[in-house]
């Protein structure tokens, strides 16, 4: 990808000069630390000499990747990790607690999604760091809060699509998660919004950082704050299995001729006699559809399968759509990759990464009109920038090297 200069006066990235340091693991905080390096930030990873456990079990479970996986990396670590410097640090010593604070001092940002026992344990809970810098924006990633009876407990993507209500969304009789990546990403996604609100707050106060606490729970409700409305508002859950006889032929789905789906959703009735025309069958135009009505509704939708049927998916989505009918194809994760209005609008990049080749990889869902929003750096391989971060620190190679012998670093 070819990145044009920002205008005079502009940094290239809304996030240039703001440094993040994150003591993280897994995806759902380092995924915060990623989208704020796709904005610029200079995000500092600090590892555990032995590094963090996504690097060599992240892709395993979730993106079924133990083909492309190798040690010391996974493909959901890369996703996690965009965008990083990497040091390997023991804070449980003495010596990487001082390099800990020093870091600190220099920050905006720091992240975080170990447990609350982890950070006291540590010393990187806000009221500790902040003592060092107040100006710091602290960003704690939970399961489930910083109150209530859960509060020290921790969680997966899993657990927080099961307190969430998502189990209950699958369409399936025994309620299930969704095996993809979804409140992991999603409460990435909040902590990256809330360090961004927090630094804006800053500005605004002339200088005052605060503790931020976003969880796999809120962010899991948040994706599903229509359904809780109106469980709220009905005093019921809401239908959300979709059984496609109840829809009607407007909102429905249909296989074409080349084992394609595409997808309507053209809602109220206006529509219903240009779709049964569009068809080919014009008479169905005069025949009212009642989703209440099974047997009316299988019988119309034996009239309407077979002559979906006649074309393939992309030719039937331009007709319909040329006849003023929303329509669209439903498309698998590859198909997304290479969709000419994914490209061009920056959803899906092209890049040059190290291990992976030429590769189409998810750029940012929005733009602004005069500053860059999508890179993707690789993820950095274990202790990649121990040295060089600790000598911008003031140590030299002497100091570095004794440190390296005591376990401090790696």
């Amino acid at each position: 990808m070819t990145e044009a200069a920002a205008p005079m006066g502009l940094p290239a990235r809304p996030l240039d000069g703001i440094t993040v340091v994150e003591v993280g693991v897994w995806h759902a905080g380092p995924g915060a630390g990623a989208i704020l390096g796709d904005l610029g930030a200079d995000v500092i990873k600090i590892e555990t000499i032995d590094g963090d456990p996504e690097r060599g079990e992240g892709g395993t479970l979730t993106l079924r990747s133990q083909e492309i996986d190798s040690p010391g990396w996974s493909l959901l670590f890369e996703l996690s990790n965009r965008n990083k410097r990497a040091i390997s640090l023991d804070l449980t010593t003495d010596r990487g607690q001082q390099i800990l604070r020093t870091l600190v001092e220099g920050a905006d940002v720091f992240l975080t999604n170990l447990r609350p026992g982890a950070k006291r344990k540590l010393g990187i809970e806000y009221d500790r760091l902040s003592a060092v810098n107040p100006r710091l924006v602290h960003v704690n990633v939970s399961g489930f809060g910083p109150r209530g009876p859960l509060a020290e407990e921790g969680a997966f993507d899993t657990i927080g699509q099961a307190l969430a209500g998502m189990f209950y969304v699958t369409g399936h009789d025994v309620p299930q998660p969704l095996p993809v990546v979804v409140v992991d990403q999603l409460t990435a996604q909040t902590a990256a919004h809330a360090a961004i609100a927090a630094l804006l707050a800053r500005e605004r106060s002339g200088g005052e950082g605060q503790d931020v606490h976003v969880s796999l729970y809120g962010a899991g409700a948040l994706l599903w704050s229509a359904q809780l409305l109106a469980a709220a508002a009905l005093q019921s859950d809401p239908v959300v299995s979709y059984d496609r006889i109840q829809k009607t032929p407007l909102l429905s789905i249909y296989r074409c001729k080349d084992e394609h789906w595409i997808v309507g959703t053209n809602p109220g009735r206006a529509a219903w006699k240009t779709f049964a025309e569009a068809i080919g069958a014009a008479d169905l135009g005069e025949t009212p559809w009642d989703v209440d009505d099974r047997a009316s509704q299988e019988a119309l939708y034996a009239r309407i399968d077979p002559l979906m049927l006649e074309r393939p998916a992309a030719e039937w989505v331009a007709f319909l759509r040329s006849r003023g009918l929303l329509f669209a194809p439903v498309q698998d994760f590859r198909q997304v990759l290479g969709d000419e209005q994914a490209r061009v609008n920056g959803y899906v990049v092209e890049h040059d990464h190290p291990r992976l080749g030429r590769i189409a990889l998810p750029g940012s869902p929005f733009s602004l009109g005069k500053q860059l929003t999508t890179r993707w750096k690789a993820a950095p391989e274990l202790g990649a920038d121990t040295d060089a971060i600790l000598r911008n620190l003031g140590y030299d190679g002497a100091e570095i090297a004794v440190m390296r012998r005591q376990g401090v670093v790696a």
